[in-house]
């Protein structure tokens, strides 16, 4: 990865965070900063502060979280790849602009969907290809082969609904986040985020019934109310409930 500019240095964050440690050379002075056991977001007050290593060990770290979520959003290898450029910049760009008021994870959230919309909007829909085979990169080696060819089935629906309902289904059901935090990601109530999620799952599961009528069977919840499991999208989405409504609290 290519050297990024310094940090902008604040008067919120005029020196190195006391919790990176320091590498000291033979004669006693700093020859560098030690970034593995820092946080997040100590690794971004320490690029505001003026040490742009502490940048790029942030984006090594959270290149393969960046690369994901905006292949959900996007669906596309090709436009990941770009979303996540985008992604690198307003990082650089932001820095000095998270005060801690969120949760950083929030933070990154927001300004990964922000890009990857960005982008989407630079391309008419009938120009972009649907990339399956690299979602499936994204899977971990234990999953099953017709668990694969389920999820692949159920992202390229997914490309299909409106954007604002795919962000909210990517938010809460794939990656876990609650109705609060989603609400926070994409600067709406939480009302809203609840109404797009249902109508998001109605259209899913309208167009999986074309594509594959196994997946758009069952109850949405992924759950009987005996609690006996079903098929359906819940599961190749990777969460054992997709009900939305007592999902408020934070994770």
């Amino acid at each position: 990865m290519n050297s990024l500019p310094s940090g902008r240095r604040s008067k919120q964050s005029s020196s190195t965070p006391s919790t990176l440690r320091e590498v000291k050379s033979p004669g006693g002075g700093v020859l560098e900063l030690s970034f593995e056991h820092a946080s997040d977001e100590e690794l971004l007050a320490a690029f505001v502060s003026g040490h742009p290593r502490a940048l790029e060990a942030l984006l090594i770290r959270r290149r393969d979280f960046i690369w994901s979520l905006s292949l959900k959003f996007l669906g596309n290898a090709t436009l990941a790849e770009e979303a996540m450029q985008e992604a690198s910049i307003a990082l650089f760009k932001r820095a000095h602009q998270f005060k801690g008021d969120s949760k950083f994870t929030t933070w990154m959230y927001q300004i990964v969907h922000n890009c990857a919309m960005d982008v989407a909007r630079k391309y008419r829909k009938g120009d972009v290809n649907v990339d399956v085979d690299q979602y499936t990169e994204t899977f971990s080696v234990e999953d099953q082969s017709e668990e694969i060819t389920s999820r692949q089935t159920v992202m390229k629906a997914l490309m299909e609904i409106d954007p604002d309902q795919r962000a909210a289904l990517v938010l809460v059901i794939m990656e876990g986040l609650s109705v609060e935090e989603a609400s926070e990601t994409l600067g709406v109530p939480a009302g809203t985020i609840k109404s797009r999620c249902s109508r998001g799952k109605a259209a899913l599961a309208a167009i999986l019934s074309e594509l594959d009528p196994r997946l758009s069977q069952g109850s949405p919840g992924g759950k009987t109310s005996g609690g006996g499991n079903q098929s359906g999208p819940p599961s190749v989405l990777g969460t054992e409930n997709l009900e939305v409504e007592n999902r408020e609290g934070g994770q």
